[in-house]
C-alpha cells in the first residue's frame, strides 16, 4: 500500500491528495459518460464470467492472438443487439463504445490493455472489424432543418395560452434565431453534471443600439428601445467555454429579442433568482421547466398542421435540433457565409455543412439547365511533344 511508504505524520494528507485527485480525474468526464462506461465495463465482466470463467479482464492469461480472438467474439456479441431490450442488431458505434469502455477503464486502473498497440491505437483486426460493421450500417439519418414558418407557428399558436406553452412558444423563436442546442434552455438535471449549461437570466443582456439596458426597466421600454440581444454562454457540449451570441431585434410580433424580453420579463414576476433558467415556468405551487420531450412535440405538430409533408418534411424526421439547424440553413439561403454559420453556431467543425448542403433541393436550382450549354473546349493536359500523330496548325 502506498501509505505505507509515506511518514506516518503525513500520511492523512497524502490520503487526501489521493482522493481529492481521483476527484479531479473523474470530473474530466461528465457523470452521464462515466456511468455508461462503467456500466459496459459490467457487462464485459459479466460476459466473461459467464463463458470464460478463469480469464481476467485485461486477458493477461491470454496471447496476443488468443485475446483479438475473445474481444472480436465479444464484438460479435455486442453487435448481436445484447446490450439493449430490443436485441436488434447493434450498429458499429455501439460495437464502438463497448471496446472503449473496456479500454479506458484497462487504461485508468494502469493495467495492460489488449485493445491498444504500440502506437496506442485498436489492434488491426479490431480496426478492420468495425470498420466491417460500419460500412455494412445503414446510413445515418440527421434530422432535418425546419424553415422559420414552424417556430413563428409555435409561438403563434401558444401565445395567448399557459404558462408552460406560451415558454414554448418563445423558446422555439429564440431556439431557431440564436441556434441553440436544446440542453442550452431545456431542463436536465444537476446531478448529470453535463458540460452543456442552460442559459439563465444573468446570461442575458438587452441593447439599445451601443448602450446597456437593464433588465428591470418595463416591458414597455424594453420592446420599444431594445435593438439587440446577447447571451453569454459559460459552458457548452464542445467544451469551449466563455462565448456569446448576439442578434438584432426584428421588431414584429415574431421577434427573438421580444421573446427574450417575454421570459425575462415573466421569470422575474416570479423569482429574483439571477440563475433561473430561461425555459422555466411556474405553476401555482411549483416552478417547473421546459423539457427537450415538449420541444419535439411542438415542432412536430407544427409540421404536421403546416403540412409540410407536401415538401419533404416529415415530422418522424424532425426533432429538438432540428431548429437549431433551420436556424442555420435559413443563415445560409439568405446568403450568410459558412463561417459566419459556424461561429454562430458555436460549431467546432464543419459537420453542420451535412445537413444543410444536402437537404434543400434549392442548392441545385437551375445548375441542369447551366451544364446543357454546350461550352467549347480543349484539352492541355499529357499531350504529346513529337510522334506521327502530332497534328500542327
Amino acid at each position: 500500500m502506498l501509505l505505507a511508504l509515506v511518514p506516518t505524520e503525513h500520511q492523512t494528507y497524502i490520503q487526501n491528495l489521493f482522493t481529492t485527485s481521483t476527484e479531479d480525474i473523474d470530473s474530466g468526464v461528465v457523470s452521464a459518460t462515466k456511468r455508461e462506461r462503467i456500466r459496459l465495463y459490467n457487462y464485459w465482466n459479466r460476459w466473461l464470467s459467464m463463458y470464460f470463467k478463469s480469464i481476467s479482464p485485461d486477458l493477461s492469461e491470454l496471447n496476443p492472438t488468443q485475446q483479438i480472438s475473445v474481444l472480436a467474439a465479444y464484438g460479435r456479441h455486442v453487435r448481436n443487439g445484447s446490450l439493449s431490450r430490443s436485441k436488434h442488431q447493434a450498429r458499429a458505434q455501439t460495437v464502438a463504445m463497448a471496446f472503449r469502455a473496456i479500454s479506458t477503464t484497462l487504461q485508468l486502473d494502469a493495467k495492460p490493455n489488449p485493445l491498444a498497440d504500440t502506437q496506442g491505437k485498436y489492434p488491426k483486426a479490431i480496426s478492420q472489424l468495425l470498420e466491417g460493421y460500419k460500412r455494412a450500417d445503414p446510413p445515418a439519418k440527421p434530422k432535418l432543418a425546419v424553415p422559420v414558418a414552424v417556430p413563428n407557428y409555435i409561438y403563434l399558436i401558444n401565445a395567448q395560452k399557459t404558462d408552460k406553452l406560451q415558454t414554448i412558444g418563445d423558446l422555439a423563436l429564440i431556439a431557431f434565431y440564436f441556434l441553440l442546442r436544446v440542453g442550452e434552455y431545456t431542463y436536465h438535471s444537476p446531478s448529470d453534471q453535463r458540460r452543456t449549461q442552460q442559459f439563465r437570466l444573468k446570461d442575458i443582456t438587452f441593447w439599445q443600439n451601443h448602450k446597456l439596458l437593464r433588465q428591470s426597466s418595463s416591458a414597455v421600454k424594453l420592446i420599444t428601445h431594445c435593438t439587440a440581444a446577447t447571451l453569454n454562454i459559460s459552458n457548452q457540449k464542445n467544451g469551449v467555454r466563455a462565448q456569446t451570441i448576439h442578434q438584432e431585434a426584428l421588431h414584429t410580433y415574431n421577434c427573438p429579442i421580444r421573446a427574450l424580453i417575454r421570459r425575462v420579463k415573466y421569470i422575474r414576476r416570479h423569482t429574483a433568482n439571477m440563475d433561473t433558467i430561461i425555459g422555466t415556468y411556474f405553476t401555482k405551487t411549483k416552478q417547473r421547466c421546459v423539457s427537450a420531450a415538449m420541444i419535439n412535440t411542438a415542432i412536430k405538430q407544427a409540421v404536421i398542421n403546416l403540412h409540410l409533408e407536401n415538401q419533404g418534411l416529415h415530422p418522424h424526421f424532425v426533432s429538438s435540433h432540428s431548429l437549431r439547424a433551420g436556424g442555420a440553413m435559413a443563415m445560409h439561403l439568405n446568403g450568410i457565409s459558412d463561417n459566419t454559420i459556424k461561429k454562430m453556431g458555436r460549431w467546432s467543425s464543419d459537420t453542420f455543412l451535412m445537413y444543410i448542403h444536402e437537404q434543400i433541393a434549392a442548392f441545385s436550382k437551375g445548375i441542369s439547365q447551366k451544364m446543357s450549354k454546350d461550352v467549347d473546349f480543349h484539352n492541355i493536359a499529357f499531350q504529346p511533344i513529337e510522334g506521327p500523330n502530332l497534328i500542327i496548325a
